[in-house]
């Protein structure tokens, strides 16, 4: 839309809300400055430097977050960088928010919502684990007020701008003074209400308010799974990996043993352990025992804590960690039924019982007797400790 396309009935509104040439100025808002080497997704930059080399500028894209130890903490999306970054920095602070990695999407027609969740979830599979702050800290993280005290006096008027326009598309009596408004906000309520005064207008272009989008569809599926790893805790996240790293200390079979015991408590606490296999030209193999094997997050427990400690001790000395021995997570008639085992007492409480036929292709077949909710119960017990059977036929 142009200018000259604004019906005239609407002009009144449309100048207020765009200005002179405004529908022109509005399709080319948010212009940025690309920066060669620190917007291309690879460079680490402290996020005061971030805050002021881009003070009023609204970079589009996805960024990673950074403690001081350079540990990451959070990914996200949205369509206003800055705004975001300062507002989780409000929320947890220098310490935990010291660093950003930003990928900035210098081509808007390619920066729709699914290509930046899209992206948002390469990196979390990119990172191998699901940082604290898309997992058990996500609410601490991402919140949902808007911190005015996070933003510079441009971005501030901005949203002043946009909240006001809001509040006529929703119908609300502009003339009504709001509680704790500025003189500058009452302002632009007056001037918004002088603009409109005889118009017919019904919308506000979709996303006035729309500058900030914390990434949803993927860390809603990623903190679907449950965390169990101690690693996944902030506090000891933090904890762990932060000795220097040591090229003089040989990579044996007791030199990882004993660099295993800054992990070792954390592990024992959730009934758990880890045992040096072998070590090989730089690759290190380790066998969890307890619970720490048969955990579904033992992903986590190798990539937060254990990996990342042995990096710290022995640096580029280590190629590879590697967990052997895993549990068999193979389908057969006698793991299912051993499975079920643990929903037995509960099914049979409501009259029911149930008993494995066949595993077969993929498919598993159950005789069932009891409430259908029961049953696909066991069902989702079935599919998701067995990753093989893609079907689970009640009989």
């Amino acid at each position: 839309m142009t200018d000259a396309t604004v019906p005239e009935g609407h002009q009144g509104l449309h100048g207020f809300l765009y200005g002179e040439g405004g529908a022109e100025a509005h399709a080319a808002a948010g212009g940025y400055y690309v920066r060669e080497g620190e917007d291309d997704g690879t460079t680490l930059v402290p996020t005061e430097q971030y805050f002021t080399a881009r003070d009023g500028e609204k970079p589009l894209g996805v960024y990673a977050l950074y403690d001081d130890r350079r540990n990451l903490q959070y990914v996200g999306y949205s369509r206003n960088l800055v705004l975001a970054v300062k507002a989780h920095f409000q929320r947890v602070g220098e310490e935990r928010c010291a660093f950003v990695r930003a990928l900035v999407f210098a081509n808007k027609a390619m920066a729709t919502r699914t290509n930046l969740e899209q992206e948002a979830r390469n990196w979390l599979e990119d990172a191998g684990t699901l940082p604290p702050g898309n997992g058990v800290e996500k609410e601490l993280w991402e919140g949902t007020a808007i911190n005015a005290a996070a933003m510079s006096p441009v971005e501030l008027a901005e949203y002043e701008e946009k909240k006001l326009k809001m509040r006529k598309a929703m119908g609300e009596n502009l003339a009504d003074a709001v509680e704790g408004e500025t003189l500058d906000s009452a302002q632009r309520r007056l001037n918004l209400i002088k603009a409109v005064e005889g118009d017919d207008w019904s919308a506000v272009i979709d996303g006035q308010t729309a500058e900030t989008g914390p990434l949803r569809t993927a860390q809603a599926q990623a903190a679907a799974e449950t965390i169990v790893s101690p690693f996944a805790r902030a506090s000891v996240h933090r904890s762990v990996g932060n000795a220097e790293a040591q090229p003089s200390v040989a990579l044996t079979v007791a030199a990882v043993d004993a660099a295993l015991e800054e992990v070792r408590p954390y592990l024992i606490a959730d009934g758990g352990n880890v045992e040096v296999a072998d070590v090989s030209n730089g690759v290190v193999m380790l066998r969890l025992q307890g619970a720490c094997g048969t955990c579904p997050s033992s992903t986590a427990t190798m990539k937060m804590g254990i990996e990342r400690s042995l990096r710290a001790t022995f640096g580029d000395a280590l190629k590879e960690v590697m967990q052997i021995d895993q549990i068999d997570t193979s389908a057969s008639v006698a793991a299912v039924d051993e499975h079920l085992n643990v929903l037995r007492p509960a099914i049979k409480n409501y009259g029911g019982m149930v008993t494995v036929i066949s595993v077969e292709h993929g498919v598993c077949k159950v005789q069932f007797e009891g409430p259908p909710p029961i049953g696909m119960g066991v069902q989702a017990a079935i599919k998701d400790k067995f990753p093989d059977i893609t079907k689970v036929e009640l009989v």
